[in-house]
């Protein structure tokens, strides 16, 4: 494993805990009724995906182009946390979406 390859994996593995981190977090807010601060959170775990997704987009670029690049144990965990945190936000985004509609529901009858 080179440095580079190592700074890599690990750029994707923080920027993708980042953002799985973040979707709980909003799922938290939107269980508490806070759906402003859902929205504002899941942004917030979008971006980080964004970022761990523009290094692996720039590695599969450059990968294309035919550029010979260091295939290791640690950029396949990488891709792995990329995956989970991409699946968490999805899923969690829908979550956040079944608790609003039952909290409206839940004022309508009200």
């Amino acid at each position: 494993m080179d440095e580079k390859s190592v700074q890599t994996s690990f750029e994707i593995i923080a920027m993708s805990g980042e953002a799985r981190s973040k979707a709980y977090e909003a799922l938290d807010f939107a269980k508490q009724g806070d759906f402003d601060q859902a929205k504002a959170t899941m942004a917030d775990a979008q971006e980080a995906s964004n970022k761990a997704h523009a290094i692996q987009t720039d590695l599969i670029t450059r990968a294309a182009r035919g550029e010979e690049l260091p295939l290791d144990i640690l950029l396949i965990h990488s891709q792995d946390h990329l995956m989970t945190s991409i699946l968490a936000i999805e899923l969690i985004q829908e979550l956040i979406d079944l608790y609003a509609l039952r909290a409206k529901d839940m004022k309508e009858r009200a």
